[in-house]
């Protein structure tokens, strides 16, 4: 990355520390260097939360906003679930990082682990309306429908990022890869590029793979996309 642009993320790691020592030990702060997504983790406060260090990789959600530009109308997108690897349950927020020309250079994220809240919250609700199943007051209800559905995946390894997405995906059919017709395969093709997986080096090898076809047909795929 270009020293300017490194300039606009430094800012950002005392920023990240402040945050990590105001809200504890349960709230990773990482910051994201996006023009390397297999190794965009450039500082991280309380990694081992999500088991990540300087030098892992983007996750699902950081690509998808690479590749939809979303960040050119918003400023940050905030309270939105992720998990981790080892089965935690996060309450997630996204900063963009932008240099002068409004151009994104990186990103600014927190992951505060709500596993146990969410636990606590369940026997709280048990305790409060007294049967197996709690009551869910209207107003809760209604925000929990307004809220958006982003959600994001904390995984370091990009490999293992790229075979989270390609299965989240494939998962859904229901089908076997080798079932699936080409206009299918294009299709799944297309949903993965509008995630941004082909953004990441091994994006291309890991679909063909998963699809049973060959690299070069994934590219074809791509050119109709166009």
């Amino acid at each position: 990355m270009g020293s300017e642009n490194w300039q606009y993320l430094e800012r950002f790691f005392p920023i990240a520390s402040f945050i990590a020592a105001i809200i504890g030990p349960k709230c990773e702060v990482v910051v994201h260097d996006i023009s390397d997504p297999e190794h965009s983790i450039v500082f991280i406060e309380n990694g081992y939360i999500s088991g990540r260090e300087v030098g892992d990789a983007s996750t699902d959600l950081v690509l998808k906003i690479l590749k939809s530009e979303a960040y050119h109308e918003e400023q940050y997108i905030a309270n939105y679930k992720a998990s981790g690897k080892f089965g935690q349950s996060f309450r997630s927020s996204t900063y963009y990082i932008k240099n002068d020309e409004n151009k994104l250079v990186g990103l600014l994220c927190l992951n505060i682990d709500v596993t146990h809240m969410e636990v606590a919250a369940e026997w709280v609700q048990h305790i409060l309306q007294g049967g197996p199943n709690p009551y869910v007051m209207p107003a809760a209800a209604e925000k929990s429908k307004e809220e958006k559905q982003t959600t994001e995946y904390l995984q370091g390894n990009a490999d293992d990022l790229l075979q989270h997405m390609i299965t989240s995906v494939i998962g859904k059919l229901k089908i076997p890869p080798e079932r699936l017709s080409s206009q299918e395969k294009i299709e799944v093709v297309r949903e993965l590029n509008e995630l941004g997986v082909f953004l990441l080096k091994g994006g291309v090898s890991q679909v063909a793979a998963s699809l049973s076809i060959s690299e070069p047909t994934v590219y074809r795929y791509l050119q109709k996309l166009k």
